[in-house]
Parts: structure tokens; sequence; C-alpha cells
């Protein structure tokens, strides 16, 4: 019965998370909360402490860790630059977008898509508006670009970093695992099959861009710590399996490093910078930056994420100890015919469907147990799942590519094009989203199955 009342309450937090997208982490705890109330009442025993215990907080560690890392990148204007050096290097429309989209899918790898999707934006409406060109498919191209590589690797989106907790693979493993390529090289192969749709829709303008003034950098501190950090989870992954403390606690003193070294530097005045000339002869204008204080980044940190996480932790742990991961895996199981190519396809096409529509954390916190279950139905041997469990993700997070509710990151693209003045209908998304998304997926997903297949 426990299991009965926490699925009822899992529903309608999920219900409420596919329809809103503020206080998604209070409607959790919300939700945890009545289901343990109602439990009480009527006399089920719950143990509140196993739980608690469940949650994993070195994913939380680590991706508050980068969040905040992310941040103070933005302040010191390094991606910013690094976009003004590609579009003068491309010269026309077509190659400049091309270009923005792969640095966003470069920078998505090791930064969490919603701040890749605020750094890279304002470059791309800058040089739309030079070109009086349509903006609205190179957001999109943006935000589509930052969620498939934000799979690639632990830290790169948060539903990386809850399957790399349950798998216990540490960074390495998303390279490598049992000698074997692993998730990172089925995301290179969508990116691939991938990039001939993003061309179709925005590489093919070959308009002149003049060379333009490039942004200067104020400080390559935050992007110096970044690295250490990207170099230290790969080096512990090394000794150690799976997110243990030490990763989070690599992530979380990264952020403190990158607070202090903002504090510090944020208050100092960049001296007139002379910049290449331009077409017309002129030189650029020098810059000067108006950074936020490090009390204003915190302030404006994503907590509600944090505590969706956590709540979303606290209540797949409740159904998987009440048997309900366990029935509904058996079902999916019985209807893929006990065919494990057909088990596969189920979970990567209906993650496909259900994270078109739904954020994906939740959905594949719930379903990673799942995978586990259709995996022990089938009669596989134990380690056996993985294709599933990696079939899971490459579906989920594509999946969030369809449409402009499917991922935090498409969200954000088209509020900051509604700011601008530009509204993106849903089909308007879906017209590049999909054919994106199938293309992707059929690569990634095919790759998994060749490599990983029981």
């Amino acid at each position: 019965m426990q299991g009965l009342i926490f699925s009822a309450a899992f529903i309608l937090v999920y219900v409420y998370i596919a329809v809103a997208h503020r206080w998604r982490g209070y409607a959790v705890w919300t939700g945890a909360i009545l289901a343990l109330i109602v439990c009480l009442l009527f006399g089920f025993d719950v143990d509140i402490t196993l739980l608690f215990s469940r949650i994993n907080y070195n994913v939380l560690l680590i991706f508050s860790g980068i969040l905040i890392i992310a941040e103070v990148l933005i302040e010191t204007g390094v991606p910013a630059h690094l976009a003004g050096r590609l579009i003068n290097i491309a010269r026309n429309y077509g190659t400049a977008a091309l270009m923005i989209c792969a640095m966003s899918s470069v920078i998505s790898v090791f930064v969490e898509n919603v701040a890749t999707v605020m750094i890279v934006a304002p470059i791309a409406l800058e040089v739309t508006k030079k070109l009086k060109a349509n903006p609205v498919p190179l957001l999109i191209g943006i935000a589509i670009a930052s969620n498939l590589q934000g799979t690639a690797t632990l830290v790169g989106d948060p539903p990386s970093m809850i399957l790399a907790a349950s798998e216990n693979m540490g960074f390495n493993d998303f390279f490598f695992m049992h000698g074997k390529p692993g998730i990172f090289f089925a995301v290179q192969i969508g990116a691939i099959a991938s990039f001939f749709i993003i061309h179709h829709f925005i590489g093919r303008d070959r308009r002149k861009i003049a060379i333009s003034d490039i942004p200067p950098v104020t400080s390559w501190g935050p992007t110096i710590i970044l690295a250490a950090v990207i170099a230290g989870l790969a080096i512990i992954s090394l000794f150690t399996s799976g997110v243990g403390t030490a990763a989070g606690l690599i992530c979380v003193f990264g952020a403190i490093a990158s607070l202090i070294w903002h504090s510090v530097y944020s208050h100092v005045q960049l001296p007139s910078v002379k910049f290449r000339k331009g077409l017309g002869g002129n030189t650029g204008k020098a810059y000067r930056t108006e950074s936020r204080r490090c009390r204003e980044i915190i302030r404006g940190y994503d907590f509600d994420t944090l505590l969706l996480l956590a709540g979303i932790f606290f209540m797949v742990a409740a159904l998987e100890t009440f048997g309900i991961m366990e029935t509904v895996g058996g079902f999916i199981a019985s209807i893929a015919g006990n065919s494990s190519f057909t088990a596969f396809l189920i979970i990567v096409w209906g993650s496909v469907i259900f994270s078109a529509f739904v954020d994906n954390v939740p959905f594949v916190t719930a379903m990673i147990p799942v995978t586990h279950a259709v995996a022990m139905s089938l009669g596989g041997e134990p380690g056996s799942h993985l294709y599933l469990v990696f079939g899971l993700l490459v579906g989920s997070c594509l999946g969030g590519n369809i449409s402009p509710v499917g991922a935090s990151a498409n969200i954000v693209a088209v509020s900051i094009l509604r700011k601008s003045g530009y509204r993106v209908s849903f089909l308007e998304f879906v017209r590049i989203g999909l054919p994106f998304t199938i293309v992707a997926t059929l690569a990634g997903s095919a790759f998994i199955w060749i490599v990983w297949h029981p």
C-alpha cells in the first residue's frame, strides 16, 4: 500500500513538473511529505532514515560546484571572447552559425546546458542583429546542440550525474568502460549524424560578416579552475569507481576558488583595449565590464533544481523500496516478449517520447531502477543491463530536443528570444528539433546496441 501512495504522489508531482517551470523542487518535497503523512495516518511503516540515505549527496555537490563555476566563467567574458574570435574566422553567416553551435556543444561537455545557452546566446543575437537575420533557428540550434553534448560526460548534465551515481561510474567511464567505448562516443556519432540537420536549417546562408570587435577577457582564472576540476575528476576516476565524496568535494572546492577569484578581480577596471581593425578600417572600442558580485551570483543560484534532484532521489527510493520499479520493469519485459532488442527499442524511444514533454531529470531517476528490473526479467547476468541504461540516457536527453518544453535549455533559449521580440511557436521548434532528435538518436542508440548489447 505504501508503494501505491508514493506512486500517486509521484504521478501528481510529475504532472506538475510537466506543466510548470517554477517551484519544481518545492513541489516534489510537498508530494513526498504528503505521501509520508498519509502513510502515517493509516499506520503504514516507512523507514524515513533509509529514504534520506538513498539521496546521492555527491551528485548534489557536483551539480552545485559546476553550476557556480559556470556562472563565474560567464562573468569573465571567456566564452564571449572565444565566440567573437570564431565569428571573425568564419566571415559568412552560415559558417559562423555552425561554429557557434559547435562551440556551445564543446562548452556543454563540461558546463551545465542552461549555463551554456546563457553563455552563447548573447553572441548569437549580436551576429543575427548585424545581418538582420532571424535568430530563432540559431538559438534553437544552440539549445539542442548543448543538450546533445551535455550527455557526453559526467559533469555535462544532471541526468549524466544521476546515471554515474547509479552505475558506479567515474568520469573516465563515460569514455571507456570495461574495455569498450562509452557514452561519449555514442554522443559524438549522434552529433556527426545530426550535423547535417543543423546545416540544412542554419548553415547555408553565405552572407558576409564584417570583422567585429572581440570582447576582452577580464580573467582566465575560472577557466583554469574549471580545467583543474575536470582534470581532478579524471584523475580520481583512475583510482576510485563511481561518484564518490572526493568528486563532489573537488567540484565544491572549485566553486569556492572561483568565487574567491571573482571577488578579488571583479573590482578591477579594464584599461582601454585596442582591437583588430574592421573592414571599414575602424578600430574597436574599449570595453568596461560590469560584473555581478559574488553575493549576486550565489543569490541567483538554481536552488530549485537542487531541491528537485534531492526530492526525486527520495521519491524514487521509496518507489524502489516498495517494489513499484520491479513491477514496472516486469511489465515492460512482458511487452517486449522477452526480447532484449525489443526492450532496448522500448526504453530508447519511450524515453524520447516522454522527455519531449517533461523534464528528463525525474524521468531518468525513476527509470534507471526499471531498466535493472527489465534486465533481470529478461534473465540477464549481473551487469548486462548497461545497454538499457545507456539507451535510456541517450533517449531521454535527446528527446528533450523535440519541443520547447522538453529541456530547461530549450525554455531558456525561447525565453531569451521572447525578450528580444521573437515569438517561437511549438511547431516552429519541432520543425528543427524533431528531425535532429530522430537522426541523433538513431545513430547514437545504434552505436550503443552494437557495442553493448548482451
